[in-house]
């Protein structure tokens, strides 16, 4: 079961790569960050009191949790809305990809998870085959320019995402996956209304359309509560490097919608690159 929430937390959180692709360009990367935090904390805290697992927080996790919510929700959305206003989704979905890499050397170095031969190569199959699938079997092309300022925001939010991944199975030793992510939701808007308060003063007659906030809505629920929820889970479950591979499927699936969405075509180089992801996952899970 634990499996299918992962498969079900990449396809929320390609929906999100689109959705974020759709309203980056509509207001600044702060502003849409604290509405999309404001809007997930009280659905997480309404969800918290409806299952009653309101629990006195320990003090020693609090650290934990404000460098989580500082990396994971504050600057990760900073640079994730400035990254995907400059570059081609496809592109910022092959960088984003390589999260999982980042997190098994952390998990690695930190706290000396078994990294073998075939461990590296399910990784290094879900890359690949996540490659393939956005650079459409062109894979020179993806990084065949050199990188510029959406690219770098792009690379450091993959940084920010194994930093709060880790910093994560921290806080879920001592508390529950959904009282963990209200935590660092609401401190992560905190920290996201004084930036969204100045960026919203600076802007005059900005009229945004019905869409963003049905898109906003979306970021909200689907990609902050549902698959963080299920991400969370996991981690409790098979440890943060095994939970992590199935980003790797989120290139994939974010082409999927686009076809489905957009009329685009279903290529050679799309069930390619998808067998080579479920490969590399399988891989991976069958030696851990």
């Amino acid at each position: 079961m634990i499996h299918i929430k992962l498969i079900i937390m990449a396809l929320l959180w390609a929906g999100g790569l689109i959705a974020g692709k759709l309203i980056a360009s509509q207001a600044g990367p702060f502003t849409i960050s604290f509405l999309r935090f404001l809007v997930a904390t009280f659905v997480l805290a309404a969800l918290v009191h409806r299952r009653g697992e309101n629990r006195v927080i320990p003090g020693g996790v609090l650290i934990y949790a404000f460098i989580a919510a500082f990396f994971g929700v504050f600057c990760y959305n900073y640079l994730f809305f400035s990254g995907i206003k400059l570059i081609e989704a496809s592109r910022g979905s092959v960088i984003i990809s390589m999260v999982p890499i980042v997190i098994a050397l952390f998990s690695y170095i930190v706290f000396r998870e078994k990294m073998n031969f075939i461990k590296v190569i399910g990784i290094v199959l879900s890359v690949l085959g996540a490659s393939i699938v956005v650079s459409k079997g062109e894979l020179a092309s993806i990084f065949g320019k050199a990188l510029g300022l959406g690219e770098i925001y792009l690379v450091l939010c993959v940084f920010c995402a194994a930093t709060f991944t880790l910093l994560s199975k921290k806080l879920l030793q001592a508390l529950t996956p959904l009282v963990t992510m209200t935590m660092i939701s609401a401190i992560g808007t905190c920290f996201l209304f004084g930036p969204a308060l100045l960026e919203i003063s600076q802007i005059q007659n900005s009229p945004v359309s019905y869409t963003f906030f049905l898109n906003l809505l979306y970021l909200a629920i689907g990609p902050s509560v549902i698959a963080v929820t299920f991400y969370y889970e996991a981690i409790c479950v098979v440890g943060p490097s095994r939970a992590s591979q199935y980003m790797n499927l989120m290139p994939v699936f974010a082409v999927v919608l686009a076809f489905i969405f957009l009329g685009e075509n279903v290529t050679t180089s799309l069930m390619l690159g998808g067998g080579l992801v479920t490969t590399g996952l399988y891989v991976t899970n069958i030696t851990s």
